[in-house]
């Protein structure tokens, strides 16, 4: 039947006679989007939370604007050709046999976010997508179907909403997501009431009554059942992955928890290659203890036909989630225990891989010490040193002392103390430093294969001269730098590749003693044509990249940096099932791979005075120490003195005129994030008691700490709010978002916070989800705070160049913060303001809004979002991400029949790995977000000349670097 006004319904030119709307039988799910007709500010809904004070400093400034600019100022670039074009309308409006593979998994990565798909398994989904139809109803009030009308399809609504009358009188509304329609049956069914359409543009998918009926009534034909003792353990469903045929298998949805384990060693199909990923992932969710599994996979290694695929399944586990080890005693035994076994069995390969995986995955830690005194003994002893060519080591801890509840532990690698930085450190120093304060903070992390190997080393080893430091050839591996190690995603075994080539450096001593980084490429090479193991074989599937939505990848995230197979690899490989034997597969290229940046390259600049008021500038790095600032400064003013002759100052001004001195201590580093707006740094005379800074000086210091937004580039604060919320970002573990979702840990934490009557700490997962309410907030306050009428609206245009610059930097989260902010009604409301505003920045304004249409599931947003020429980093709007995963997970069942449904679970894997290769990218956030505005290296600016006012704390706090070599400092509007 057709519906009463059938010339505002248009269909798709492939539409079915039988593909009409039919009757209510809505799917149950509590969840449901918002209809077409929803406002940006029923998306977002701001929790109630303080507004947050944005900490504005260090950034650079440039001139108010002025109406004179406005012409000037090229916004052309807003036009994006993917807002425009509609991915998934595309596939719909095909003709359901001209649809590809492609065009189905994109209709298949829409629909799974929708209620009435809830519950059912992929390859029905599959089945679905492949047939179903695209029908528009145009204008509000049109009528779909009447009373008593005969039924022929089963339909979704997909955006939009629509009222049904009952004869009786009442009413029910059906929003997006919703169905209604046959039951899979091809019995006559008839509609039930009146259906109307309730806003404009509703649009429909239909599957016609046979095909639907078909579909669902397959799928006992397609399952595959295990027993044991006559009860059903596993359910397996035959899937094909293309219309070739040549991918199809198995693949596990749902079983007990038992065989769900045990799984884990056997045979996976080559259309289910992350299984051991999957369950890794969300094993949390049924199992009481990760110990369930390592003692079954502790008593599997025993088997030598098992002993392989237990070394991967562990590997795996510690690359994708050392978080499950650290912090857990038992863990950590098992940890210990797995290696001893690894080492009787003389599996020497596999322990140093999974020594590296261990040192490269390990996070730092901070752990606060009090001493009664300074003469107090320390309760650990210390290793290594510079002049043995090795970092600072935890050597041992006195068992019950507060060191050891604290969470010291032998072979901890010291970064800091109190700021100080022990990357050079020599023992002696190191040993001073820490027994001459009684108050510790040390920043520790992990290291025991670099440990273990200045354990190794004969102690005739570390006593030599220091003249022969340049012709050592077994130099101590390089320990990575405090910024070095950033979090790269932990979702497959490529990552370990990444990281790897941080721990394993190599390390020689200058003459002085100061220890140079240089790459450590050709140790590393040497050390796995030895260990003859890889656990990365070539892949035999093209990547997959953070726009697509097929997840049979054999690695699960798209490598920016292909590895060529040097021989053919059979298909049944993959992340879950490598080929740990195969000497001529490497994890790395040495060959093809391009250089990455070196860790300690300046991309700082520091303004040093004298009490003179004489200044020079000094390029630094984040690790650069006060020691070497001193060194360059002396050489800068051109001193004939001593370094040990001067020391490095920190001179700030309080905002009550007191002006306050202190003198910072050698190995003080990160020195641009911890200058103050009304602070100087001074080289001072270690003989001579002088006054470094007037009050003249200091009064005139504290004028120029007052910094407005308007005086702030755009492009910077677009930039340093991307880097900032890229760190949160790329910190959050993948198990975060199953704790948050099945709500794990929170309890767990409150006990143990009440316990030791600490405060419970705040997850990455909360900070990244808290920074979206802060900076929305932050928007509105800045607007209204102002009360000129002009200038106002020059915060607001301030703000919409902000915007359109954080989508230049794929940073949609602080994106759509700033558009919110300015559509809070304290905001919106000022109509004066908005009146002033220019129209191509109120166009503007209006483009970049559009994209974050609510209208059909956010089908704009994540147009832009799955381009697949959308490379890493990428920061998502976070609100999107808990919505879908919070959909996957209350719309479907955790048990089915007794059984773990764990095609819910590997859903809600998928979606995580999805979201985790948007922060993929192993590179200093200080830098990703600067190439577009960095100058030419052929730039002829002298090093002291002051490349803006603002240049000796141009530094973003709680970032790494400083903004120092831009194209656009004073921006014009």
């Amino acid at each position: 039947m057709l519906p009463a006004d059938f010339s505002r319904l248009h269909l798709a030119d492939g539409l079915h006679p039988q593909g009409t709307h039919v009757s209510s039988s809505q799917s149950g799910c509590s969840i449901t989007s918002d209809s077409g007709s929803s406002s940006l500010s029923d998306i977002y809904q701001a929790t109630e939370c303080e507004p947050g004070d944005m900490d504005l400093s260090g950034l650079p400034e440039t001139a108010v604007d002025s109406e004179e600019d406005d012409d000037e100022e090229d916004i052309e670039r807003a036009s994006d050709p993917l807002m425009s074009r509609d991915i998934v309308r595309d596939c719909l409006e095909k003709d359901p046999m001209d649809r590809t593979d492609d065009d189905i998994e994109q209709l298949l990565e829409f629909m799974h976010q929708l209620p009435a798909f809830a519950n059912m398994t992929m390859s029905v989904r599959r089945e679905l997508c492949a047939v179903m139809v695209f029908a528009v109803v145009e204008r509000a009030g049109t009528v779909v179907l009447n009373d008593g009308e005969e039924l022929d399809s089963w339909s979704v609504i997909l955006n939009g909403s629509v009222e049904v009358t009952y004869p009786e009188g009442r009413a029910e509304i059906l929003c997006m997501g919703n169905s209604f329609g046959v039951s899979p049956t091809m019995d006559k069914e008839y509609m039930k009431g009146v259906m109307k359409t309730k806003v404009d543009d509703c649009q429909f998918v239909c599957i016609a009554q046979q095909d639907y009926c078909c579909i669902l009534n397959q799928v006992e034909k397609n399952m595959q059942k295990v027993e044991e003792e006559g009860e059903i353990v596993m359910v397996k469903e035959h899937r094909e992955l293309d219309r070739t045929g040549t991918r199809k298998g198995h693949i596990v949805i749902k079983g007990t928890t038992e065989r769900l384990t045990m799984h884990l060693v056997e045979e996976h199909s080559v259309v289910d290659p992350t299984y051991i990923e999957d369950f890794l992932l969300t094993y949390r969710t049924f199992l009481s203890s990760p110990m369930v599994v390592g003692e079954k996979l502790l008593e599997w290694f025993h088997d030598p036909s098992l002993r392989d695929k237990v070394t991967r399944v562990v590997l795996l586990w510690v690359n994708n989630h050392f978080n499950d080890f650290e912090g857990d005693l038992a863990m950590t035994r098992f940890l210990e225990e797995f290696e001893n076994n690894l080492e009787r069995e003389k599996m020497c390969g596999h322990l140093r891989l999974l020594n590296i995986a261990c040192a490269a995955k390990a996070k730092l830690r901070v752990v606060t010490l009090t001493k009664p005194s300074r003469e107090a003994p320390l309760a650990f002893t210390l290793l290594g040193g510079a002049e043995k060519g090795f970092r600072i080591f935890i050597d041992s801890v006195e068992p019950g002392s507060k060191a050891a509840e604290a969470g010291l532990k032998r072979g901890d690698q010291i970064l800091e103390v109190n700021g100080q930085n022990f990357e050079n450190v020599q023992l002696s120093k190191a040993n001073e430093i820490l027994r001459n304060n009684t108050h510790l903070s040390i920043t520790v992390k992990t290291n025991l294969l670099v440990f273990k190997e200045l354990l190794a080393r004969p102690d005739q080893e570390h006593e030599h001269d220091g003249e022969d430091e340049p012709d050592r050839k077994n130099g101590a591996p390089h320990i990575p730098k405090i910024g070095d190690m950033k979090k790269a995603s932990r979702y497959s075994i490529p990552d370990l590749a990444v990281d790897v080539e941080q721990v394993m450096g190599l390390e020689k001593v200058s003459k002085k003693g100061k220890a140079n980084t240089v790459g450590g490429r050709n140790k590393l090479k040497k050390i796995f044509d030895k260990t003859l193991t890889s656990i990365l074989p070539p892949k035999p599937y093209n990547d997959v990249g953070v726009g697509q939505s097929q997840d049979d990848s054999i690695v699960g995230l798209k490598q920016s940096k292909q590895i060529a197979p040097a021989l053919p690899v059979s298909g049944n490989l993959s992340s879950s099932n490598p080929d740990l034997l195969q000497s001529h597969h490497r994890i790395l290229d040495f060959n093809n791979q391009p250089e990455p940046p070196p860790a300690n390259m300046s991309d700082q600049v520091l303004r040093v005075f004298k009490a003179d008021q004489q200044s020079r500038y000094i390029m630094i790095s984040k690790d650069t120490t006060a020691k070497e600032v001193v060194a360059q400064a002396i050489r800068e003013f051109a001193l004939t003195a001593a370094p040990d002759a001067y020391s490095l100052c920190e001179v700030s001004v309080t905002p009550e005129g007191v002006i306050k001195q202190r003198r910072l201590p050698e190995q003080l580093s990160k020195l641009a994030d911890r200058i103050q707006l009304s602070g100087r740094y001074y080289l001072k005379s270690n003989m001579e008691t002088e006054t470094l800074c007037s009050d003249e000086d200091a009064q005139e210091l504290l004028r120029e700490s007052h910094i407005s937004l308007l005086q702030l580039s755009t492009v910077e604060v677009a930039t340093q709010l991307s880097m900032r919320a890229f760190v949160l970002f790329s910190a959050i573990e993948p198990t975060e978002y199953i704790d948050d979702l099945f709500k794990l840990r929170s309890a767990a934490l409150a006990a143990a916070a009440a316990a030791s009557k600490t405060e419970v700490p705040t997850s990455s997962l909360k900070r990244f989800e808290e920074a979206i309410n802060r900076e929305t907030f932050w928007v509105a306050s800045e607007v209204v705070r102002e009360p000129n009428q002009l200038k106002r609206m020059k915060i607001v245009k301030h703000f919409v160049k902000i915007a359109l610059h954080c989508r230049e930097c794929k940073n949609f989260n602080s994106m759509f913060a700033i558009i919110s902010g300015l559509n809070l009604a304290p905001v919106s409301r000022l109509r004066g303001t908005w009146e002033k505003l220019p129209s191509k920045y109120e166009k503007l304004f209006s483009d970049l809004q559009d994209l974050f249409d609510p209208s059909r599931n956010m089908a704009k947003y994540r147009n832009v979002l799955n381009n697949q020429n959308l490379q890493p980093p990428i920061i998502p709007l976070f609100p999107v991400i808990k919505k879908d995963l919070t959909f996957l997970h209350e719309g479907n069942d955790s048990k089915v029949d007794g059984l773990v449904n764990f095609e819910k679970l590997r859903m809600m894997a998928k979606e995580i790995r999805h979201v985790g290769r948007m922060a993929a990218v192993n590179m200093d956030p200080a830098l990703m977000f600067r190439t577009r505005y960095v100058c030419p290296e052929g730039s002829q600016t002298a090093p002291n000349d002051p490349p803006y006012p603002w240049a000796e704390r141009l530094t973003c706090h709680g970032c790494n670097g400083s903004f120092t070599a831009t194209g656009k400092t004073h921006e014009s509007p």
